[in-house]
């Protein structure tokens, strides 16, 4: 591939990786991943090298510069697209070990999603509150049975068994 041709494929590259975030923030790893699909339906690739090995090299390569221009343009942002995934994520109802989790899979490193998922105690457990309340109604539970369904259900929701049971406690 020739160096004009490679301008042009940077380019275009960009272009797509500008459009994908302007439909909503991503994470490194995830707009990683899109890149790769993207280039692999390319057919630039498939016709200019005869080595596969070359071909991927390069396709990591160009990826790479695409990701670090964005990364020095603050196009990208790790930090502010977990806040933003976390954000999206409360108001779903979701639990902080949920929502470290789904961190986690998107290739966010644990120490970032542990440090912006810190909450203080009362923000968890008004949120908590919340999901309960949203779901099963003000009242407590009446026996002990009802209170295993609803603490089932916040646990599926991502909330820690510490956080169900001084919900419970406070009821």
């Amino acid at each position: 591939m020739d160096n004009e041709a490679l301008k042009k494929e940077m380019a275009s590259l960009r272009m797509s990786a500008m459009n994908i975030l302007a439909g909503r923030e991503h994470s490194i790893d995830e707009l990683r991943q899109k890149l790769r699909r993207k280039l692999e339906k390319h057919k630039v690739y498939k016709d200019d090298f005869n080595d596969f090995s070359d071909k991927k090299e390069q396709q990591e390569s160009l990826i790479e510069r695409i990701l670090e221009q964005l990364l020095d343009d603050k196009l990208l942002d790790d930090s502010r697209f977990t806040e933003s995934f976390i954000r999206s994520r409360v108001k779903k109802g979701s639990g902080p070990v949920k929502i470290h989790h789904e961190l986690m899979n998107r290739g966010i490193s644990s120490e970032l999603s542990g440090n912006s998922l810190e909450q203080s105690y009362e923000f968890w457990q008004e949120h908590i509150e919340a999901a309960r309340s949203k779901r099963f109604g003000p009242q407590c539970p009446a026996d002990y049975k009802e209170q295993s369904r609803q603490s089932r259900f916040l646990y599926q929701r991502g909330f820690s068994g510490e956080l169900i049971r001084r919900l419970f406690n406070e009821l």
